[in-house]
């Protein structure tokens, strides 16, 4: 298996000395490049496609962080955008998300894993960002959608990679390609029933968090939920029930997914639940130990065996899961040992009886 390319992160920063060591922190997991102004950052984000921009706020040739990362959404909407910055005033933050789109603050002074993780979580966020827009893009191509021609933009800008508008097919003129852009969002990534994402979609992200963990040396979780007796269930109630408890139990499965320390829901791109199979979720734990996962997995277990049903109590305490959970590099040194361990786990589990949290051992 070939090693994966480094990100390409810009640092943007006045201070020589600072400049240095950012560099010297940083190089060791990306390519780094390195401009002491607004102009010598523009310069390179001409010539190269970048994973990450990291810009102090303070530039000292009159043009502000937050002005060079505006203009970073525009050259290279992908790229991930950090603001390096001594205030911690709302005002200030609020300008940056709402003019600049920025996706991280790194606040001074800070440490060198303060720097590397939030870097190396940019460039994650941003690669799953990228992920799914080459899925809508490949979609909307098989849906016969084609983007308009772009703009004539200023000589040697990098085109945008985003696109724009769409224009419907010769026999569907009456519909407007905007309305058509949310629904091919949708299908590209997302499951029809559930709403969380696809197969797909889950390989793709866990491909990139396998990549990010490596980087920053963290943990990764993968958890695999198998509703038990599904089948059954099916069989004595109906499909359409079915369906019902599928959207029920893909509902708890993102509820459960919360930060240990904020209690805050974690529906970024970092963590995402999937729809893995017929009656199988999947879930991706970023920089989770086995003790988190497997806590999630039985608050999730328990959340389904105590799960209520108003119009048909004869229901309640019936619907269990059964989980397992396996880590890397705990378990597994990449994807494919990784969903084997968790996989196997699984079906041992269902075989030695429903309702359990199991974990995966190397």
């Amino acid at each position: 298996m070939s090693e994966p390319v480094a990100a390409k992160v810009l640092v943007v920063e006045d201070n020589r000395t600072m400049l240095a060591l950012m560099q010297y922190y940083l190089s060791k997991d990306f390519t780094v490049f390195l401009a002491r102004s607004a102009e010598e950052a523009l310069e390179v984000l001409q010539r190269e496609q970048l994973h990450a921009v990291v810009s102090d706020q303070n530039l000292g040739d009159g043009l502000m962080g937050v002005d060079l990362l505006k203009r970073v959404s525009e050259l290279q909407p992908h790229a991930a955008r950090i603001l390096v910055t001594a205030s911690q005033k709302l005002e200030d933050a609020q300008k940056a998300i709402n003019e600049a789109r920025v996706n991280h603050f790194l606040t001074k002074p800070f440490t060198e894993q303060e720097l590397k993780n939030t870097v190396g979580q940019a460039v994650h966020n941003a690669a799953l960002v990228a992920i799914r827009d080459k899925m809508v893009q490949e979609l909307k191509e098989q849906l016969g959608l084609r983007p308009a021609k772009p703009a004539a933009g200023k000589p040697g800008s990098p085109p945008s990679t985003r696109v724009k508008t769409v224009e419907p097919k010769p026999e569907a003129k009456g519909a407007t390609s905007q309305s058509l852009i949310p629904e091919s969002e949708r299908l590209a990534f997302r499951d029809g029933l559930t709403g969380l994402y696809n197969h797909r979609y889950f390989q793709e992200a866990l491909s990139a968090g396998l990549l990010s963990a490596r980087r920053r040396e963290q943990k990764l979780a993968l958890v695999l939920i198998d509703i038990d007796g599904f089948r059954r269930f099916n069989l004595s109630r109906g499909y359409a029930e079915g369906d019902k408890l599928l959207r029920r139990v893909s509902q708890l499965v993102t509820e459960m997914m919360e930060d240990p320390v904020t209690h805050a829901r974690s529906d970024n791109s970092s963590e995402i639940a999937a729809r893995y199979d017929w009656d199988v979720f999947g879930v991706i734990l970023c920089n989770a130990d086995v003790e988190r996962a497997r806590t999630y997995a039985e608050k999730l277990r328990k959340a389904v065996e105590e799960m209520a049903f108003p119009e048909d109590e004869g229901v309640a305490g019936e619907v269990t899961v059964t989980a397992s959970v396996a880590v890397f590099p705990d378990q597994a040194r990449n994807e494919q040992e990784l969903i084997s361990a968790a996989e196997k786990t699984l079906g041992t589990s269902k075989a030695a009886g429903p309702n359990r949290v199991v974990l995966s051992v190397k």
